[in-house]
């Protein structure tokens, strides 16, 4: 079977990662001693690239970058969602006693129940665009 430089360059990849087993590796370092326009990019491909002072400094990985958005999100919504819902019920607290079912804030603090009820609304719509955004992102 004849070996083509598709292939080695498919376990090029691997080397380069560091998963090649040492047979792949001593069959990609033997295609380099027989051609050398492969040596030449095994060892480019090796090599850290130079610094000239235009590129950026590395950031974080992508993908832990996404992973610790994605955490922030879902933590976001699940407090949005809490604060809806306790802002919604509190008023409609209530306690039992001998002459029946009181309210402790409804009928009573009108200026409470209000308030309650605009950040239950605020959060509630804080909510719905999160939803949207999420369906937009395709999650």
């Amino acid at each position: 079977m004849r070996i083509t430089e598709d292939v080695m360059n498919d376990l090029l990849t691997l080397h380069l990662s560091g998963e090649a087993s040492a047979d792949t590796k001593a069959l990609i370092d033997g295609y380099a001693r027989e051609n050398p326009a492969f040596a030449v990019r095994l060892e480019a491909a090796g090599r850290p690239p130079e610094f000239d002072g235009t590129a950026r400094p590395l950031s974080l990985d992508r993908e832990l970058q996404v992973l610790a958005e994605t955490r922030q999100f879902i933590f976001l919504r699940t407090l949005f969602v809490a604060a809806a819902l306790l802002f919604t019920l509190v008023p409609f607290t209530f306690t039992f006693g001998s002459a029946g079912v009181h309210f402790l804030l409804l009928g009573r603090f009108p200026g409470l129940v209000w308030s309650s009820w605009s950040l239950a609304a605020a959060s509630w719509a804080a909510v719905y665009v999160m939803s949207r955004r999420i369906g937009r992102v395709g999650l």
